[in-house]
């Protein structure tokens, strides 16, 4: 049988010409690439047609390319290869002066780790190549086919650095790659190849069978030129979530730099890098983020999941061009803080029973209300979580999935791709939800298709931004509701705020002097709490504060309520009347958390009119 060399891969045709693969092995090879199919040197060097060491040796050799194996001598490599060790092969790569700690292997693994993690284990195992040194050049990256320039190009992509392809034994390849990212994942490796490699991502780049790189923030920092950066955004990282923070603001100026923390909802500054490493920071931020770096242009929103000892913490990060760079903000979300009751946010007993009794409803629409950081997504949760049950099917479009749930089918919503609240919406009521958790109505077509589940067999949660609970009405009607509709399909409407809560461990008590009282609509003499002065406090660390509570307006929308909404009665009437009904609102809560020592007068004074 007449072979046409001309069409063989290009290793086999190399080798045929130097007579290292005979007319025997070239018709065997079919067969073991049948057995072998995703690269043509393993079924050369598992078929035992030819030594790794000749596959890339005759690599690099035709492409002019290093062979990271061939700075060491003959007896070397004869040495290593009975010890089954790399150790002196790598020795040879990485010329020190003076001794290191870590061993050679050790040192490819910590100089490249970061690397490791912006290419992804998929993309190694899939393209054959793992990156072997680092420098401010570039990167070596040992390849076991280095003719593959579209592997190289998309490493070169996700790794944001110039690639050198180096030849590399197959052996040599698996030891790096198993130390980089342990054994092999079969089971998944058969996943994937079942679904034939398709990217069932969306346009942020991400592969649906990519394993989520959790940044450990307790792994010891390579040395390296990086070293400092990375030092840098660990502290920052982990001061963060030691002080308790719910966000992190990195904010450039012509001249310097500034990092802030909100904690209990107040900004508090601390130490900031100089501004010679500010770029630095960001971008190494935004490749945690799986953010494009070369864009800094435009607005981009990543996600960065880390821990800390044993603690999980996922961030949502944000920038925003900046005259003097870009202003980078990062949400800490940690969800062991959602927690297990409404009552542990600060609602009353009769305010949480009400809402689970509207939450577990066959039909109709919840409102959650407040401003941009009073806890509106964390009272949804809460809720979602305890009537979270097998039999219930349950949907949420967000923007973005802040808490991920099991039992919860969750979207983020991608305007650029057309999927938006209402298309989701739209699509959900095709599956038979139970109840649906809408991240915030925006628009009068989100508003309408979420009345239409109200009154169609659904429950519906949403959020609003007003001042107060029972201005969801008139803003649905602005939205162009009719009152009529509204008025039935209306289940509870809820308002909050979030004050700082008094420390148990330093507060000081006062009466409340009459004139005030009578202000406030309090008792005079009634004995308050305020802020002490004790800088030695080990409980708040000398802030007076430690922790928030939420202050809430629970209004369930009873059957005559709904009756004076659909009438258009005045709102001011309608107030009366839940209130006649045990309606507690935000000034009666603000009391009762005054009167209870949670938070101190001129804490609630900043969310709320108290006694108007």
């Amino acid at each position: 049988m007449l072979l046409n060399v001309q069409n063989l891969p290009l290793i086999a045709r190399l080798l045929h010409e130097r007579e290292l693969l005979t007319e025997g092995h070239l018709e065997a090879l079919p067969k073991l690439r049948a057995d072998h199919p995703d690269s043509v040197e393993e079924a050369l060097i598992l078929g035992q047609l030819v030594e790794e060491t000749v596959v890339a040796d005759e690599h690099a050799r035709h492409l002019g390319l290093s062979w990271m194996e061939k700075v060491v001598d003959e007896a070397d490599r004869k040495e290593a290869a009975r010890d089954h060790s790399i150790g002196r092969l790598l020795e040879h790569l990485f010329e020190e002066d003076k001794p290191v700690e870590l061993g050679p292997l050790a040192q490819v693994v910590a100089s490249c780790r970061d690397v490791a993690d912006r290419i992804t284990e998929n993309v190694c195992r899939k393209h054959r190549v793992v990156p072997v040194r680092r420098d401010e050049k570039g990167m070596d990256l040992g390849c076991l086919n280095p003719s593959d320039f579209a592997a190289a190009e998309e490493v070169s992509m996700r790794a944001g650095l110039i690639v050198r392809p180096v030849a590399i034994t197959m052996s040599l390849l698996g030891d790096l790659t198993g130390a980089f990212f342990g054994e092999r994942d079969v089971v998944r490796e058969i996943a994937s190849e079942a679904s034939g490699g398709v990217k069932v991502g969306g346009d942020d780049g991400e592969d649906e069978e990519d394993v989520e790189v959790i940044l450990d923030l307790a792994r010891p920092i390579p040395a390296g030129r990086d070293s400092q950066v990375v030092r840098i955004v660990n502290v920052i990282l982990t001061q963060s979530i030691e002080e308790g923070a719910s966000d992190i603001h990195i904010e450039p100026y012509e001249d310097a730099v500034r990092v802030r923390y909100r904690i209990d909802g107040k900004l508090v500054e601390t130490t900031a890098p100089p501004r010679s490493l500010f770029i630095p920071t960001i971008s190494r931020l935004k490749i945690l983020s799986k953010m494009d770096i070369a864009e800094k242009r435009i607005p981009q929103d990543g996600a960065i999941a880390l821990k800390t000892g044993e603690k999980r913490v996922d961030l949502r990060v944000s920038t925003v061009p900046t005259v003097y760079g870009e202003k980078m903000v990062i949400r800490l979300l940690e969800k062991e803080g959602i927690p297990d009751k409404l009552e542990k946010l600060g609602f009353a007993e009769a305010q949480a029973s009400a809402f689970l009794a509207a939450a577990r409803a066959p039909n109709g629409l919840m409102f959650v209300t407040g401003p941009t950081g009073s806890g509106k997504s964390t009272t949804l949760y809460c809720c979602l979580n305890l009537i979270n049950e097998p039999h219930e099917n349950i949907v949420t479009v967000e923007d973005p999935v802040e808490y991920k749930f099991y039992g919860l089918n969750q979207v983020h919503v991608r305007s650029q791709v057309g999927l938006t609240f209402a298309s989701a919406l739209r699509s959900f009521l095709r599956q038979d939800p139970d109840k649906i958790m809408v991240g915030e109505v925006r628009d009068q077509e989100t508003a309408e298709i979420c009345m239409r589940a109200a009154l169609t067999g659904h429950l519906v949660l949403s959020t609003l931004h007003t001042n107060n609970s029972l201005q969801v009405i008139n803003r649905l009607v602005d939205m162009g509701i009719e009152p009529f509709l509204l008025g039935p399909a209306l289940r509870l409407l809820e308002a909050q705020r979030l004050a700082r809560k008094l420390c148990p461990e330093c507060k000081v008590p006062y009466e409340l002097p009459e004139q005030v009282a009578l202000r406030h609509l309090l008792e005079p003499g009634a004995t308050l709490y305020r802020t002490g002065v004790d800088p030695d406090c080990g409980y708040c660390r000398g802030n007076g504060s430690k922790g928030r509570v939420g202050i809430y307006e629970v209004v369930p929308i009873t059957d005559s309520l709904g009756e004076m909404i659909a009438s258009q009665t005045p709102m001011n009437e309608v107030e009366d009347a839940a209130r006649a009904q045990g309606v507690q609102f935000l000034a009666d809560s603000a009391r009762v958390k005054l009167l209870e020592g949670l938070v101190a007068l001129e804490e609630v004074s900043e969310y709320v009119k108290v006694g108007t």
